[in-house]
């Protein structure tokens, strides 16, 4: 049933590379550390990261490879 539902998940036609997403989620993290003290970007630099990291973790869990 899992793959059925994978087969049908709009987030199948995501692509892109896991690692290359992890990469940039660093570099918004490390921009919201230059931006120590301004809070809305510092909290919308980190989300964005997060973001990141949980669609390459997603990708990387369910990705037919």
């Amino acid at each position: 049933m899992a793959f059925l539902q994978r087969l049908v998940s709009p987030l199948r036609r995501i692509n892109a590379d896991p690692d290359k997403l992890v990469e940039e989620a660093w570099t918004h993290i490390a921009e919201a550390e230059r931006n120590h003290g301004l809070w809305p970007a510092m909290s919308a630099l980190t989300d964005l990261a997060t973001a990141k990291v949980q669609v390459a973790q997603y990708l990387k869990e369910h990705r037919d490879t």
